[in-house]
């Protein structure tokens, strides 16, 4: 009875194995869908929702645009450009322009291929971080001086890429809720999988900062159900630079993070990573 059993065992264990590679092929093709969310929505509806909002579409006013632009109502004093999370768009995330501008700050929030009323493009690493790169140099040539870049969740990999490259004109660092790599955020959703051999590809913030001398601070969220502040700690443990900090805000969420912060944490944090500490 156990020797006619085993064929049958050989099957069913053939069977999960075959099942068990088949769905990391599905992940494997699908994974692109399952890290980006876009917002989309017609150009007029996202032209007037950014005006509402205080933004205008920047550098064109039109379906070319790439990011969105917010200036202070009085004398500007820096700029931040800002890369947002894999959800929404540039235009819901007034919450993080709104706090810049009234320290001054001119803000540029950049915007994705397929978000808002964008056309759809590449969301490859590489591609992303070459945009990120080139609106980086527009936004110096267009406004001059140094630039502060920020980073939320997965926009904290393009605030990286961008910041991991000695001809960009960056200041300083902010990095909200970030992970140390893709690799390591996503094993704490998948443990079972083999995370590493399945993306394509890799958006590793430790890697992408390990030459950087600027100032750099890490704010994570105590209670992250997403991205465990622990990745975050891990970040700031990697990185070189003598100037960085972390800062982690208790019990707070991957979401509401922005809800326990006040004024002055800001002025803190901008001052920090202006190098006017």
């Amino acid at each position: 009875m156990t020797l006619s059993f085993l064929p049958m065992l050989v099957r069913l264990v053939f069977l999960l194995l075959l099942g068990f590679v088949a769905f990391c092929l599905l992940l494997y093709w699908r994974q692109e869908g399952m890290l980006f969310f876009p917002e989309q929505a017609p150009l007029e509806t996202v032209r007037r929702e950014a005006q509402a909002a205080g933004f205008r579409l920047w550098p064109e006013d039109g379906p070319e645009y790439r990011a969105l632009l917010a200036a202070p109502a009085g004398q500007v004093v820096g700029t931040c450009l800002i890369w947002h999370g894999n959800a929404g768009s540039a235009r819901q995330r007034d919450y993080l322009a709104a706090p810049l501008l009234r320290l001054g700050m001119r803000v540029v929030v950049a915007e994705y291929p397929g978000y808002g009323a964008r056309p759809r493009g590449s969301l490859r690493e590489a591609a992303l971080a070459a945009e990120a790169r080139a609106l980086t140099v527009e936004v110096q040539r267009r406004f001059g001086g140094p630039v502060i870049v920020i980073g939320e969740s997965l926009g904290a990999a393009l605030a990286a890429a961008v910041a991991s490259d000695p001809t960009m004109p960056v200041s300083g660092v902010l990095l909200f809720t970030p992970w140390f790599d893709l690799a390591g955020a996503a094993r704490v959703h998948y443990p079972f999988l083999p995370v590493g051999l399945l993306l394509r590809d890799r958006f590793d913030n430790a890697a992408a900062l390990r030459d950087y001398r600027g100032p750099a601070l890490v704010v994570t969220a105590g209670s992250d159900e997403i991205i465990p502040a622990a990745e975050g700690r891990r970040l700031y443990q990697a990185l070189a630079t003598p100037a960085k900090r972390l800062q982690e805000i208790p019990g707070a969420r991957h979401n509401d993070w922005v809800e326990r912060i006040t004024a002055d944490d800001w002025r803190e944090w901008l001052g920090f990573v202006s190098g006017n500490r």
